[in-house]
This record gives C-alpha cells, sequence and structure tokens, in this order.
C-alpha cells in the first residue's frame, strides 16, 4: 500500500520531498462518479483481496478525470537548461552553437505561419516577395488543415533535420573536423491520429517516435507528440492534460524501464515539452517551432532556429539518457546488474538486451499489478536467478525514504529469521526529480498466507490440520516482527495479505519490507558499545545507500499515520496515531488471519462488516464495534464457524490486543494509541520461547507505540466513537440482519457505542 498522497507542493530547487500516493484523500478514497478508486499493496503478489480498482477505470472518460484529479496540482514550469541540469546533461549555452553555429538556419528562414488553421508562406520584413521554401518545397502540410497541418509539418521538420544534420556530418568528416559531428536521429517517427497504436488499449497518439530496431508498438515508445492548433495556456485546459496525462500513464504501465515520461506539446506556433515524473511534472518552454506571422523579422528566424536546435538535441539523446533506466532500444528482455567498480557504496549500472548473457535475468515474467500515476513504484518479475525460483524488484522510491535494500541489510545484520534470502541488490538512480531506483533480486517465498491457508485438505474451518497451518503461521509471523522489532529496531507498518508468504513446506517469510520503520530509540544508552556499533552500522548503510538517516527518520516518523494498506490497519493508526508500535503490527497480523478465513466461508454474510471498507473513519468505528462483542467478534469478520483450537487462537489474539483489566480498549485506542494492550502470556502457546522471551525482554517497550528522538507532525485525532447516528444506523442494520438462535435470542449485551445488540446466531 502506498502512502497516503501529501498536498503541499515542492519548489524546483527542493526536489526530492515525498509525493507517493496510493489513495487520493485522506480518507483513503478518491471519487469518480460515486464509484471508489482505492489501491492496494504493491507487492509482487498484490494485497490478497483483489485491488479495489474503480469500474470505471477501464472508461476513457473516467479513467482521464481520475488522472486530472491526481496530477492537475502537481506541475510547475522549468527552464530548459535546469532540465538539462535535472537529467545529469552537460550544460550547454545553445545545442550545436560551438560546433554547428548555421544548422539549421536555412530551415527556419523557409519555415512556414500559422494562419488560423493551415500553414502557410512568409515574407520578410521589408521584401514584398514570399520567402522561398527551399527545402518544405511541395510539402503535404500546406494542404493540410487543422491539427494535421501541425502534425504533418512536424514529421517533415524532424526528416529535414536530420537530412541537414548529416549533410553538415559529412561535410566535417571531408573536411576532418570529426569532433563537429552532431548525433544522429535513430528513431522512426509515425503518426497515428487516425490509428490506434498497437497494444496501447486504443490510443491514437497525434506523433509518435519509435525505435527503430524494434516493432511499432506501445511496448517501444520513446517520446510522444501532441499536436493543438490554438494555444495552450498556463496552467493547461482540463481536456488538454487529461489527454497527454493518459498518455503518459499508458507507458508507465506498459514500459518496466522508465525513468520519466517525455511528452511534446505542439501547440499553436510553439513547442513545449511536458516531463512526467514519479513525483511530480514539468512543463519546459522550448520556443516557436514555425512562425508566428507571415512577415518575419531577423530574431523571429533567430528563435525557430533555436527551438529546432533545442528539438533536436531532445530526439537524438538515446534512452537512458532521456526517459529510461538504461539503452533498450536494442530490446529489452534481459537486465544485466553490475556493481560500479571502485565506489564506497552499492551503486550499479544496469544494461537491457534482446538476447540472454551469463549474468542476465529475462524479464518476460512481469506479474501484473496496479500502477498508480504517480509516487511510489514497484515492478516486480518471477524469474530464475543462479538455478533458483527468484523475484526482481525494480523499486521508485523518494530519496527522503528508507530504501528496502537497506532496510534488508539492517536486518541480516541483527540475525533476523522470516525474511526472503537477498541474492542481489544496487541503487540504480540516485536521484531522478527526488526519487530513487533500486533492484532488489530475491528468492521466490511461495504462495501468500491466504492461499496457502484455504488450499489442499487444511481448508476446512472444522479441521484441525487448518488450526495448525494458521497456529504456525502466526508464530513464525511473531517471531519475524518480534526480532526485527527488538533486535534491529525496525517496524514493518504494511503487514497485509500479500506481504506474508508461505513456501511449500510450511516456512513463513515476510516480504515487502519497503514501508519498514527504522527506530531510534531514546531509551538506549549511547555510551552503551552495542548501541554504538548499531548507529555506526546505521551511518555505514546510510552511505552506502547514499541517503541522509536523520531527514530519513524524520519522514518515516512524519509518515506513520499515512503508511499502511487500509483494509488491514489498526485502529491506532486508522484513527491518526502520531506514532507506531509493534502492537499495529501484530493487530494488522490479526485482521489477515480474519481475513484468510472469510475465504473459507460457502456464502457472503450481510452481517459481516469487519472488512466492509468504506474510510478510515467509518473503518475504525465499525471495527471497535465489532470487536467489542466478545463472543460474536467472529461473525461480524466473516467467521461463522471454526474448531474449538482455532476459535480459542483468534479469542487469544483479541484479548492481548484489545482487553485490558479495565475491559475492552479498542474504542480506548481511537482517542489514545498509547493505551496498554493485554498481557503478553496470552501469546505463549502460538510462539517459541525464544519469541517469548523477547517480547519479554523489554516488556511494553517493544509493542508500545514508538518514534524517533525527531517532533512529529501533529495530526488530530478521530472523535471518540462513542455515539452516533452513522455508527449506530450501520452497525444496528447489520446486526438486524443476522438471525437470532433460540437459546440466544433472549440474551444481549452492551455494544460500546451505548446501544444493545442482541447475539447473533451462527
Amino acid at each position: 500500500m502506498a502512502d497516503y498522497p501529501e498536498q503541499p507542493q515542492t519548489p524546483t530547487s527542493q526536489i526530492g520531498r515525498n509525493f507517493v500516493g496510493g489513495l487520493a484523500t485522506s480518507l483513503g478514497q478518491t471519487r469518480l462518479g460515486g464509484s471508489a478508486f482505492v489501491t492496494s499493496a504493491q507487492t509482487p503478489f498484490g494485497n490478497g483481496t483483489k485491488e479495489l480498482l474503480s469500474p470505471d477505470e477501464k472508461k476513457l472518460e473516467k479513467r482521464r478525470e481520475w488522472l486530472y484529479s491526481e496530477l492537475k496540482d502537481r506541475g510547475e514550469t522549468m527552464d530548459f537548461y535546469e532540465l538539462l541540469r535535472n537529467l545529469g546533461l552537460p550544460p550547454v549555452d545553445e545545442p550545436f552553437k560551438e560546433n554547428a553555429p548555421k544548422l539549421f538556419q536555412s530551415l527556419a528562414e523557409c519555415a512556414p505561419f500559422l494562419n488560423k488553421n493551415k500553414m502557410a508562406q512568409t515574407r520578410m520584413e521589408g521584401l514584398t516577395k514570399p520567402q522561398p521554401l527551399g527545402e518544405f518545397e511541395g510539402s503535404d502540410f500546406f494542404k493540410a488543415v487543422n491539427e494535421k497541418a501541425i502534425t504533418s509539418y512536424f514529421q517533415r521538420l524532424v526528416d529535414l533535420m536530420h537530412d541537414e544534420a548529416m549533410r553538415h556530418n559529412e561535410c566535417s568528416r571531408k573536411a576532418a573536423k570529426h569532433s563537429q559531428l552532431v548525433p544522429e536521429f535513430v528513431y522512426r517517427v509515425a503518426d497515428h491520429q487516425a490509428k490506434e497504436v498497437p497494444r496501447s488499449g486504443g490510443h491514437k497518439m497525434d506523433v509518435v517516435f519509435f525505435y527503430a530496431r524494434q516493432s511499432m508498438n506501445i511496448n517501444n515508445v520513446h517520446i510522444i507528440v501532441e499536436a493543438k492548433l490554438a494555444g495552450v495556456g498556463d496552467p493547461m485546459d482540463e481536456k488538454t492534460f487529461a489527454q497527454i496525462a493518459d498518455y503518459q500513464y499508458c507507458l508507465w504501465k506498459k514500459q518496466r524501464t522508465r525513468a520519466f515520461v517525455p511528452v511534446f506539446l505542439v501547440h499553436g506556433s510553439q513547442l513545449d515539452l511536458v516531463v512526467f515524473t514519479r513525483g511530480r511534472w514539468y512543463r519546459i518552454e522550448l520556443g516557436p517551432i514555425c512562425h508566428e506571422r507571415q512577415v518575419v523579422r531577423k530574431q523571429d528566424i533567430q528563435m525557430v532556429q533555436l527551438t529546432m536546435a533545442r528539438l533536436y538535441y531532445l530526439i537524438t539523446l538515446p534512452p537512458e539518457s532521456f526517459g529510461h533506466i538504461c539503452d533498450v532500444s536494442q530490446g529489452q528482455q534481459h537486465l544485466c546488474f553490475a556493481e560500479i567498480a571502485g565506489e564506497d557504496s552499492i551503486v550499479a549500472a544496469v544494461t537491457s538486451s534482446r538476447e540472454p548473457s551469463a549474468d542476465s535475468v529475462n524479464i518476460t515474467g512481469y506479474v501484473e499489478r496496479f500502477v498508480h500515476p504517480r509516487g511510489r513504484l514497484a515492478h516486480v518479475f518471477k524469474l530464475a536467478f543462479r538455478m533458483q525460483k527468484a523475484i526482481l524488484k525494480l523499486s521508485w522510491t523518494p530519496v527522503d525514504r528508507t530504501p528496502e535494500g537497506a532496510i534488508y541489510e539492517v536486518l541480516e545484520s541483527a540475525g533476523v529469521e522470516g525474511i526472503p534470502k537477498v541474492f542481489g541488490r544496487g541503487l540504480l538512480k540516485e536521484d531522478v526529480f527526488g526519487f530513487r531506483l533500486e533492484y532488489l533480486i530475491l528468492e521466490d517465498c511461495g504462495k501468500q498466507a491466504e492461499d496457502f491457508v484455504t488450499s489442499g485438505s487444511q481448508g476446512r474451518l472444522g479441521s484441525g490440520e487448518l488450526y495448525s497451518v494458521v497456529k504456525d503461521v502466526v508464530g513464525q509471523t511473531l517471531r519475524c516482527l518480534a526480532q526485527a522489532r527488538v533486535k534491529a529496531n525496525i517496524l514493518h507498518r504494511d503487514i497485509s495479505m500479500g506481504n506474508i508468504m508461505v513456501s511449500c513446506d510450511g516456512a513463513v517469510k515476510i516480504i515487502d519490507w519497503g514501508y519498514a520503520k527504522v527506530i531510534d530509540d531514546a531509551s538506549f544508552d549511547a555510551s552503551d558499545e552495542a548501541t554504538r556499533d548499531r548507529r555506526a552500522l546505521l551511518d555505514t548503510i546510510a552511505k552506502r545507500w547514499r541517503y541522509d538517516s536523520a531527514k530519513v527518520l524524520q519522514n518515516e516518523d512524519d509518515h506513520d499515520p499515512l503508511t499502511g494498506t487500509p483494509l488491514y490497519m489498526s485502529i491506532p493508526v486508522l484513527a491518526g496515531a502520531k506514532k507506531r508500535g509493534l502492537a499495529d503490527d501484530i493487530e494488522s497480523l490479526f485482521y489477515v488471519i480474519l481475513h484468510a478465513l472469510t475465504k473459507l466461508q460457502t456464502t457472503r454474510d450481510s452481517a459481516v462488516c469487519g472488512f466492509d471498507y468504506h474510510d478510515n473513519k467509518t473503518q475504525v468505528m465499525v471495527r471497535a464495534g465489532c470487536l467489542a462483542l466478545e463472543k460474536h467478534f467472529l461473525h461480524f469478520f466473516g467467521v461463522s464457524s471454526c474448531s474449538d483450537d482455532l476459535r480459542r487462537l483468534l479469542c487469544d489474539l483479541r484479548k492481548f490486543l484489545f482487553v485490558s483489566s479495565d475491559g475492552c480498549i479498542a474504542s480506548g485506542l481511537v482517542i489514545d494509541p498509547d493505551t496498554p494492550r493485554g498481557a503478553v502470556d496470552l501469546l505463549q502457546p502460538y510462539v517459541d520461547v525464544d519469541t517469548m522471551r523477547l517480547l519479554l525482554r523489554k516488556g511494553e517497550a517493544a509493542l508500545t507505540p514508538m518514534k524517533s528522538a525527531v517532533q512529529v507532525r501533529s495530526i488530530e485525532p478521530l472523535d471518540p466513537p462513542a455515539s452516533g447516528p452513522l455508527v449506530n444506523n450501520l452497525f444496528r442494520k447489520r446486526a438486524k440482519s443476522t438471525e437470532l438462535t433460540e437459546s440466544s435470542a433472549e440474551k444481549s449485551e452492551e455494544d460500546p457505542f451505548g446501544t444493545v445488540s442482541k447475539r447473533p446466531k451462527h
């Protein structure tokens, strides 16, 4: 689950703040014509609940409405030379000015002007005769009208610029001036106004740049061009922006090696570049691509020539410099990762190819998953690595957040069990517009816990084998989480259905530590040798992964209330708690087990409301009410029957999480997340001796919500769910729909909202 998106905008000079997002509002939903659009955890196999995508996502109008709402406020203008600095390209005053000062001058002199809805011939100021058309003589764009005239002119211009550049190079070679060569244009340009781009899902893009040596489909699109007859102002109108946002979103979904998506916007006589990154989008004004008036002056020609030079400079950049993480022009079926020699860091290089090599990995086994148009992004592939089943994960993460590979290093150094083996890791891009790219090659850990629990003969609610499986999953998961918290001072923060994996031999592995947090306990004695060694290790890892550990600690604390998968979030986190503890992860595990067991039900009971997610506020109130019903909470979470042993396990977890000497504390956790949980010894029947020692060694310190020694942002807690028509009506309606048995019809118990609920029939 991606974090909820932050709202404050960041100036270009401060690129690097986190603009991650899975949900578009603080309550976890974006409304599209009355339908919710909710994202899921970014794990190799989804979140185990089917991603809650809007049913209108495949409809063009609704999809563009959603994209517009997600991206419209995240743009800013950028200077051309600032763009080059952000791309890490050598600074240039004007492209080709030094080695080819007259390049494209003749084309600029002969360029037409846009006369209302078609191209027309110009004349120089002070002259009566039209300007010669030169290379443009006989071009089809003079016969075209509206946007067709603009796109035809653009394509003809690209061809002529390439021809002139090659003539310049030929002259330079003959004169033995090899230093003056200009790049060769190596892409194919195609018009798709009337014909959809193959495999794009119906997109008809005005002009498309394809890689010359590959088939012309959406997987091999390099740059998109959108043309508008009229000028497009700043800010862009909704229709234009939603259209180009839709095009770039398609490339993010189809091309796994994307670093950003460039779109040329030709509007009227002007040419702009719009760059969509994982955090923001930037609009760069390149200048006039044709003349704005019939009578042109010398300075007009110079401006058009400069725009042509900028355009040619950008379209001749190799893919690894302009939009991709590596050169994909020759094919991208295999990737090869290699550490950069001499670097005291985890920095690595990546290359792609069509054919395999001894050290390459095949990336054709892509795991389809939801792709959000902004924020964190993880591409996951199933593959074979050194004769073993493995997972490749390419992750875009904000530079001010902890890299997942660094978390694995901390866990490994502390000897934490129950995490996947890491075969390879590295930092591929240190900072691309505020996001880093890392790769991880991990062991394939098997099935999701849900699939393992519900498959085979154990998938029967009344069987003893099912209890044994659930007990093993709970015990091994608790061992991993406890070791991570106590030995490594790490909280996972995103325990969900897709992040608990079980191998065929029953070994449980916790994956997807990308949202984990390293806790800097203020209680640690700085003079203690073990503490000094640990902090030295953290500093070393931060240096290797090239991030500011102090800044990352601050940001991870800020994101405590925002991180996780809403369906499995603990009550304090759903309520906006400003700090977290191990108990929050254990509570998430509790919901994962309950949700897995609901899959074994033969029918869906209308009274099941524990997993009916609407928004955080409603969810926390309804869930607190369900958990207050000691004898019937399982029913409201969809578990209508199970063996006595399994029921005892689930009841013990509930008691540990939500019952103290004063009674049920589920509602109290909404107000005070520091409310002490139940007795740790309730977990003893389900964990090994070492895990109990870890939990008891620090007592409540391991379970209590913790934050670093830095101040976190203040977030107002939800109002206490003592009463209210929304909650009362919802809860009564669901309870009323449940039939009562004769033996329990006369019994009742007090619910947390001040109402009386009848005991439901099982």
